[in-house]
């Protein structure tokens, strides 16, 4: 990887890192930064995203539901919104207990 995408990627994180409004999970929370994003969802705004990993999970996926939300630049957006986000950069919150998503978040 090139200087330049290297940079890229960590300007991108602190970005991520600067938008995150940490107030607005619930606990328990796990974030995590998808890179790349690996999203299904259906127009009914339920899914999955796929590739996650923790300390002490066992499971590779966590499901989108209707109380899912997204967030870009810090704005509330239509979860469906994250379907362009995939093969990006994305902070994915989600519950390690219930394996659900709380926020997806990107900075554009």
């Amino acid at each position: 990887m090139n200087i330049i995408k290297v940079a890229n990627r960590l300007l991108m994180s602190l970005a991520l890192a600067f938008s995150l409004n940490v107030s607005a999970e619930e606990m328990p929370y796990i974030a995590f930064e998808a890179f790349p994003l690996q999203i299904k969802l259906s127009n009914d705004g339920t899914g999955i995203v796929q590739g996650i990993g923790c300390e002490g999970c066992d499971f590779k996926f966590v499901r989108i539901t209707p109380k899912s939300k997204a967030t870009v630049n810090g704005v509330e957006v239509d979860i469906r919104e994250a379907r362009r986000r995939a093969g990006k950069m994305a902070m994915v919150s989600f519950n390690p207990r219930t394996q659900e998503v709380q926020y997806i978040r990107w900075s554009e």
